[in-house]
């Protein structure tokens, strides 16, 4: 059995190999300490009952997926997969071949663009 927690190319999370898909754990990993351990694997701490939790997540790509884009007056918000909602730093925007990508989490971590919001942030930057 697996050990982690799998991000997979959508920002979706799998545990054993069920998808996570509760409303609740999702809240719960946006509270959560996140630490980078190397290029392929984070991992989560938690405390529970005065014990220290912890888990690693290991992604197919990146752990933070941008899954929409939303333009407010002049600024390029950004909708990632923990549903929570960041303001696009342009001078963070990379392209790999044509997969954009951009820092998040106070510039610390690349998220990957899935297609929909690729297609978004062409929008968001040209009208």
């Amino acid at each position: 059995m697996e050990d982690f927690i799998k991000v997979d190319i959508e920002g979706d999370l799998y545990f054993q190999g069920s998808k996570l898909t509760h409303d609740k754990i999702v809240e719960f990993f946006k509270k959560l300490d996140l630490e980078k351990l190397d290029d392929e694997t984070f991992q989560l701490k938690w405390q529970h009952e005065n014990i220290a939790q912890r888990i690693n997540i290991k992604p197919e790509d990146t752990i933070f997926v941008v899954k929409d884009v939303v333009k407010e007056s002049s600024e390029i918000k950004l909708v990632l997969n923990d549903e929570t909602l960041e303001k696009l730093d342009p001078g963070t925007l990379e392209f790999n071949g044509n997969i954009p990508y951009a820092l998040v989490k106070r510039g610390r971590i690349k998220a990957r663009f899935n297609s929909r919001a690729a297609l978004k942030l062409g929008e968001a930057i040209l009208g």
